[in-house]
């Protein structure tokens, strides 16, 4: 496959820890099954990134929801205390490097309009061709909106695109869409499963 454009997920990828690693934590903390914690936590993740809730009343629903409520001041302040927007600079530096190799590159980030800002901000928009935040769309992944979206102004087609999320659900609509997705666990793993599939760095 000609792949024409590489995309990146934001939080777990760009910046702070990966998905599976925050959910180890959040369940040990509040002493819930994972699985239990993910159906909660993707049923209202949408409203955090669309601006219906605050991350404050988002955590609160959450614990609500999973009944360990007298937990959420101990959740709040764990999350306090990540480093969310440490930027991961391995990872920049190859978004960097495709982007000189001649990829198009992107970022699609189920974030809100203060985060969207915060990567104007920082510039780091300019490591990327096209950079899409859910609360500017109105659309959370794994909507197949938000990745139509991130497609056209990419000016590629699905099956140009490698996708890169550090969570499964974030790309279980791969197949549909036509993209190639790439579950991120480290950055060593990510380069091996680039190479493996034909990509230069």
């Amino acid at each position: 496959m000609n792949f024409k454009a590489i995309g990146f997920d934001y939080g777990g990828v760009i910046a702070g820890i990966p998905g599976p690693e925050f959910e180890k934590m959040v369940i040990s903390l509040l002493g819930v099954e994972l699985r239990t914690f993910q159906d909660v936590y993707f049923e209202f993740n949408h409203l955090m990134n669309n601006n219906v809730l605050s991350p404050e009343d988002f955590w609160k629903k959450v614990t609500e929801e999973l009944g360990v409520s007298d937990k959420h001041g101990d959740l709040m302040k764990f999350i306090k205390e990540l480093p969310h927007h440490e930027i991961n600079e391995q990872v920049l530096d190859l978004v960097d490097k495709l982007r000189a190799s001649g990829y198009k590159t992107g970022l699609l980030s189920n974030n809100t309009m203060v985060a969207a800002n915060r990567f104007r901000e920082a510039g780091l928009v300019n490591h990327f061709d096209t950079v899409v935040v859910s609360a500017e769309i109105g659309y959370s992944k794994p909507h197949p909106k938000a990745f139509e979206i991130f497609i056209e102004r990419l000016g590629v087609m699905a099956v140009e695109l490698i996708f890169i999320d550090d969570t499964e659900k974030s790309l279980t609509v791969a197949k549909e869409i036509g993209f190639h997705p790439v579950l991120f666990t480290s950055y060593g793993s990510l380069l091996h499963t680039l190479e493996s599939i034909g990509i230069k760095i």
